[in-house]
């Protein structure tokens, strides 16, 4: 039996509806979003600084007081929020097995989600490094504290955004723990599986697509080790491309990837059209950023969720 073949079998099990888990993903996100510049506000506090609230998604301090202030200061206040939302999502993402047995639907949804944006966010704070360097809490804090605070030159940065790239692409592969709801005891599919049940034509187009992130990649390093702000455009692009690849990778009708699909993936367009309309709201480039990029990683998690399916009588 190929495995696209499977029928439509199982409503989602976990508690929570398409419009519920959106809603509980978009808090998730805000939470997430708004400890980080807790953080910032905290430790920026605790070194010294007069930080506060710049907007909704910045904490820093004025342009007067970052001209004077110290640089330790500055670089702590930038710095531990990243690191710490990134431990936090880590930590989350060990969570969720031991809390889905115990823990409500809504709470587990929640600290999933959580891991999601945690996990991803290490890929994406990475990207951001060779950007400009603001001190002031207003900008990349990577960039801030690798760029402005040790001064790391433009060109190792954008080695460490590329990577950022790669790391982001990948964590969709780790979050298994976040998104797995239990095989029904079936087997994942080992990927000479995935790719024998691969149409002809989405191979070439995903082969067609690989050579294009490389190409794409490429040219958004040259542009950013010669500056060019146009290379983070690029560098950013680079995640839709991938997840177009991925997408023609996934047998979407298999067990396990049907349901990330429909559990995840789905609630997660919802909430990524949310973020997105609240950044043009506000004007707020961090919400639309969230939006365009929330649901790439979980595109990889449905091809290591994918089952072989169980055959019928």
């Amino acid at each position: 039996m190929n495995r696209d073949d499977v029928g439509r079998d199982t409503e989602p099990s976990n508690g929570t509806g398409l419009w519920s888990m959106a809603a509980i993903a978009l808090l998730a996100h805000l939470a997430s979003t708004e400890l980080h510049e807790c953080f910032h506000l905290v430790v920026g506090r605790l070194a010294g600084l007069p930080c506060h609230f710049l907007s909704l998604t910045s904490v820093g301090v004025d342009p007067s007081v970052a001209a004077n202030a110290s640089p330790s200061a500055l670089a702590l206040m930038n710095g531990v929020a990243p690191l710490a939302t990134m431990l936090l999502g880590v930590l989350a993402l060990v969570a969720v097995p031991a809390l889905r047995p115990k823990a409500g639907a809504a709470v587990t949804a929640f600290i999933a989600w959580f891991a999601i944006f945690g996990v991803a966010y290490i890929g994406l704070q990475m990207m951001t490094t060779a950007g400009p360097a603001r001190l002031r809490g207003n900008g990349s804090d990577f960039a801030a504290v690798i760029g402005g605070y040790f001064g790391v030159p433009i060109v190792p940065r954008t080695a460490i955004a590329v990577a950022g790239l790669v790391i982001f692409m990948a964590s969709g592969f780790y979050l298994s723990a976040a998104v797995s709801q239990g095989g029904g005891g079936s087997s994942r599919l080992t990927l000479g599986q995935h790719l024998h049940g691969l149409a002809a034509w989405r191979g070439v187009a995903a082969w067609v697509l690989g050579l294009n992130l490389i190409a794409i990649s490429v040219r958004s390093a040259a542009l950013l080790a010669h500056g060019n702000g146009g290379g983070m455009l690029l560098l950013f692009g680079d995640t839709w491309v991938w997840a177009a690849l991925m997408a023609l990778l996934v047998g979407w009708r298999a067990p396990g990837a049907r349901e990330v699909r429909d559990r995840w993936i789905f609630p997660g367009l919802l909430t990524s059209a949310g973020l997105i309309a609240i950044s043009l709201l506000t004007h707020l480039d961090d919400f639309f950023i969230g939006g365009t990029t929330l649901i790439v990683p979980l595109i990889a998690a449905a091809w290591t969720q994918t089952r072989v399916p169980q055959k019928t009588p």
